[in-house]
């Protein structure tokens, strides 16, 4: 039996990874544990630890590594406390396979601790640009670490690649999140409404989901201001109501917490700092759009046929299905943009016939399968290619 660990610390990368791991945990081939971090042991984020628990798995450890600032130490302090903790994790647990997804503190200390004892570490998410943000750079440096990649898109398997990494290492599954929306039973608008405890038609709504982008910290409160102002000028103006969620724990995130504050008054508006996960599947099925700058907007509102109005240089050069609008801070042009993705018959249609570059719903079936195949004894896994893409033994040759 194949023994793995998975590593998980927020909200966001959990929903990617819950598919993957719910099929390993019922699967025979395999030993499941999983090493929860960060966000994930927070009350403020809605102690999700809650959440992993009732879903059934096996925790093999609780790595506490979340600093709670505004400070740019924050992120790489953690870092460090989880590489410490994982460590001895890892050496009880003793591991065939670590596996991790995505471009944070988790997907880095992971692929750390993997390489330097010497366990195959499994990414999901490698090849995808995200320019402007620290994470861009972790991104590449974990596809550059980790022995086995499983890639959204197949232009990011091709960047891969082009980085160097081996063909046999890559696989293109496509994003495990959508089998979680694929997955996850319907509820009609009373249900949701219910859960919610707020009143809501059916299209006659927008998500907001907006974080804090590194580059651009010291204007994240006043880009909230103007995203809120537009948000409010546009509800106004249509009758439309705001569902919102709180922003990740990033440097920046006082500055819109703050900006949430003034506008809680609002009838209009209505944050939560965590739903769900049947909950947040159904309020996004039934949204007119989605506005912010999640991920989210790229990877999964295609599956949702959902037009994105995406605020700001966050997400900028990342694949885009073309259900996506890229605008400035700038309240007229956030307003316009929402008209057009709530009211524009033409363009919403034309959005719901896109073609999907994430997949289909059936990612997590490939990775169990590929985690399963490969010979955790076959000295090929362990032996990357360097830097520039040349073997050990090129560079022997030179010597």
């Amino acid at each position: 039996m194949r023994k793995v660990l998975a590593v998980t610390g927020i909200r966001s990368e959990y929903d990617i990874l819950f598919p993957v791991i719910k099929r390993l945990a019922n699967d025979p081939r395999f030993r499941l544990k999983l090493v929860i971090s960060g966000a994930h042991l927070s009350a403020w984020h809605g102690d999700a630890l809650k959440r992993i628990e009732h879903d059934g798995f096996e925790v093999a450890d609780k790595i506490d590594s979340l600093y709670m600032t505004d400070r740019e130490t924050q992120r790489v302090k953690g870092i460090g406390s989880l590489v410490t903790g994982l460590a001895q994790t890892v050496e009880r647990e003793q591991p065939d396979i670590l596996f991790v997804v995505g471009d944070r503190e988790e997907s880095i200390g992971t692929a750390l601790v993997g390489n330097y004892m010497n366990v195959l570490v499994g990414h999901v998410g490698g090849g995808d640009p995200v320019y402007g943000n620290s994470d861009d750079p972790i991104r590449c440096a974990v596809s550059k670490l980790a022995h086995i990649h499983f890639t959204t898109t197949a232009s990011y398997a091709d960047n891969l690649k082009q980085m160097g990494e081996e063909q046999f290492r890559i696989f293109h599954s496509g994003n495990p999140a959508l089998d979680h929306i694929r997955q996850t039973e319907l509820m009609d608008m009373g249900q949701l409404c219910k859960q919610l405890s707020y009143d809501l038609n059916s299209k006659q709504y927008v998500v907001l989901i907006n974080h804090p982008l590194s580059s651009e910290k010291l204007e994240v409160k006043e880009q909230m201001r103007i995203l809120l102002d537009g948000l409010a000028t546009f509800v106004g103006q249509t009758g439309f109501r705001v569902v919102a969620s709180y922003p990740n724990t990033d440097p920046g995130c006082y500055g819109i917490l703050s900006e949430i504050d003034r506008v809680r008054g609002n009838s209009a508006f209505r944050f939560y700092d965590h739903l769900p996960r049947v909950v947040f599947v159904n309020l996004m099925r039934n949204a007119a759009a989605l506005v912010g700058n999640s991920s989210m907007g790229l990877l999964e509102a295609p599956y949702y046929r959902l037009p994105v109005v995406n605020v700001g240089n966050r997400q900028q050069g990342r694949l885009n299905a073309g259900n996506v609008e890229f605008v400035p801070h700038q309240e007229t042009s956030i307003v316009m943009a929402l008209k057009k993705a709530c009211f524009d018959e033409a363009y919403r249609s034309e959005v719901s016939k896109l073609p999907n570059p994430y997949g289909d719903g059936h990612a997590s079936e490939l990775i169990v399968d590929t985690l399963a195949s490969v010979d955790v004894t076959e000295e090929r896994w362990y032996v990357k290619k360097d830097l520039c893409g040349r073997s050990p033994d090129a560079w022997l040759e030179r010597i």
